[in-house]
């Protein structure tokens, strides 16, 4: 899933919005969430470390992962530096795809290298086995042998059976 993250940095009080979207499908992205920030904290937060920068730009509703917030923090404090005030501010897009993140994250290799694992080679617990095979040991569980007779009997009809047949 694509994430897209727009600042914007409000030309005259100094805030900072920040929108969140999401792509629902190919090239269609959804705002799906909106925090506006006050220039004085932003200020403040970045005077004291990017982390507490990193701190003040999550909240509840607005919660990247840690590669993404770096990134957007990277753009905050460019927005806000003394040296780019003369560049114009106009909004400032951060696109992410988890698929390329999930690739990155995973080392070259490392899925060929796994030992393939059969189903029955899960399925079987040799523990379970020789716990049996013990217990068998000690105790003999054999079933006797019981012979039924299917003779027809008259002594095995029902009452009313032998009503029926008179």
């Amino acid at each position: 899933m694509k994430q897209k993250y727009t600042l914007l940095k409000d030309k005259k009080t100094g805030g900072l919005t920040i929108q969140e979207h999401a792509e629902l499908s190919k090239d269609l992205f959804s705002l799906i969430c909106e925090e506006t920030y006050d220039a004085e904290a932003i200020k403040n937060a970045m005077d004291e470390s990017k982390t507490v920068l990193i701190d003040a730009l999550r909240t509840p509703n607005l919660y990247p992962i840690s590669e993404y917030i770096e990134q957007i923090a990277d753009k905050v404090i460019s927005l806000y530096d003394a040296s780019t005030k003369s560049k114009e501010t106009s909004p400032v897009e951060l696109v992410f795809d988890d698929v390329t993140l999930f690739k990155k994250d995973a080392a070259p290799g490392e899925i060929e290298n796994e030992e393939s694992v059969e189903i029955e080679d899960l399925l079987e617990d040799d523990t379970v086995d020789e716990e049996l095979s013990d217990a068998d040991a000690e105790t003999d569980n054999t079933v006797p042998d019981i012979s039924i007779d299917t003779s027809d009997d008259e002594s095995h009809e029902s009452p009313d059976d032998t009503n029926s047949l008179s």
